[in-house]
């Protein structure tokens, strides 16, 4: 069953009609380099033309706003991460199948899941509200930037105390941050269509086994779908860390002050990407009481039988008969299976699920800690504050 978040909807089909992409071929690195460009290059013309691309004062320089080259970065990630996450997604999702977790007579199930995903994802509404919210925000983030400084920012001047916003900041107001932002909404609005389509997979009749070795029932290769959003983390938490090293570097904020927030930051990616595995759970819960209720009631009954023969029956004395007997073994093998299902999680979340999301909200964090703090000291607040 082949499955793409990134092939329809107004703005997949805009794209296309314009040559940017194809149904084949999703060119990401060509429209990555195009969307930087287009809010890059002539953001910074007008800057210069204002005399406000570089100034003594930070706030009125835009080449010194660390915050525009994280807005770029983030654009790119969110545009490469397409043409990976449909390659992953196809293969996770196939798994069900390969894996014969749903049966042929419940693959209905699975194409009403996949039908029900591409009419959320490709729904002109939800790009239309995104759309708006992102011309909403990018107002509003403009519009309070220049509050804050003396004069104003290269965003806009304040003169008799309104906002006069600049030929760059209007081009950031119109183009700019509403593509970032409107990048950022269709990937949120891609994970919620994501975690609406496990739910109704988990509703399918799945063929889970509560003896299977991943102590997931089977289902512990969904826990890797995280990574699919490794680039997604890394453009926001980019983002997080420009605004806080500008606080930092410009200002007379101290970097341990935002200790606890960047932390509660990289906390709340990893509980966020982890939240739609646990559709799962009352399946794998009812799984391991059912099989914990059926293998003790098998190991209480085989375990008598051997008994009465080995042990407990008068005439029972060891013997060389007993060496040759599969009764000793399969009393080893329904001991193992008992602690499998005993041992089996309640959802398919495992250190794979959650090591690639925090790695990639780390590494912005670590390299803007790593302009106030040595390395080595960096390193040693990581493992006294994060259980790894």
């Amino acid at each position: 069953m082949q499955v793409s978040f990134n092939r329809h909807g107004p703005f997949y089909r805009m794209q296309r009609r314009l040559g940017l992409l194809s149904d084949t071929n999703l060119a990401v690195g060509r429209r990555a380099a195009l969307f930087v460009a287009l809010s890059w290059i002539p953001g910074v013309a007008l800057a210069a033309l204002e005399g406000v691309a570089l100034d003594p004062n930070h706030e009125r320089a835009m080449l010194l706003d660390f915050s525009a080259y994280a807005f770029s970065i983030a654009v790119v990630a969110f545009v490469l991460m397409e043409e990976i996450s449909d390659r992953r997604m196809v293969k996770l999702v196939a798994q069900f199948e390969d894996r014969d977790i749903v049966p042929q007579a419940s693959r209905g199930g699975m194409v009403a899941a996949r039908a029900n995903m591409e009419r959320r994802t490709g729904s002109w509404l939800a790009e239309a509200v995104i759309l708006v919210v992102a011309y909403a925000l990018s107002y509003f983030w403009l519009m309070r930037a220049p509050m804050g400084a003396d004069g104003g920012t290269w965003y806009g001047r304040l003169v008799d105390g309104s906002l006069r916003p600049t030929l760059a900041g209007w081009w950031s107001m119109l183009v700019a941050l509403p593509l970032y932002w409107f990048l950022l909404g269709r990937w949120l609005w891609r994970f919620v269509t994501w975690g609406l389509m496990l739910y109704d997979i988990a509703r399918c009749d799945l063929r889970l086994v509560a003896t299977h070795p991943d102590r997931c029932g089977g289902l512990a290769f969904m826990g890797q779908y995280p990574q699919t959003y490794v680039l997604f983390v890394f453009a926001e938490s980019t983002v997080v860390s420009a605004t806080v090293l500008k606080l930092v570097v410009h200002g007379d904020a101290s970097l341990m002050g935002f200790k606890f927030a960047l932390l509660g930051m990289i906390a709340f990616f990893a509980i966020a990407f982890v939240l739609p595995l646990l559709v799962f759970m009352p399946r794998l819960v009812s799984l391991k009481h059912e099989g914990l209720a059926h293998y003790g009631s098998l190991a209480s009954r085989h375990n008598i039988a051997f008994d009465t023969k080995w042990v407990s029956a008068p005439e029972a004395e060891p013997s060389e008969e007993m060496l040759g007997s599969p009764d000793p073994s399969s009393l080893a093998d329904l001991a193992a299976g008992y602690d499998l299902i005993k041992r089996m999680l309640p959802a398919p979340v495992t250190l794979e699920s959650i090591a690639p999301i925090v790695l990639a909200s780390l590494v912005p964090v670590v390299c803007v800690a790593a302009t106030q703090v040595p390395f080595a000291q960096i390193v040693e607040t990581i493992k006294t504050l994060l259980p790894l």
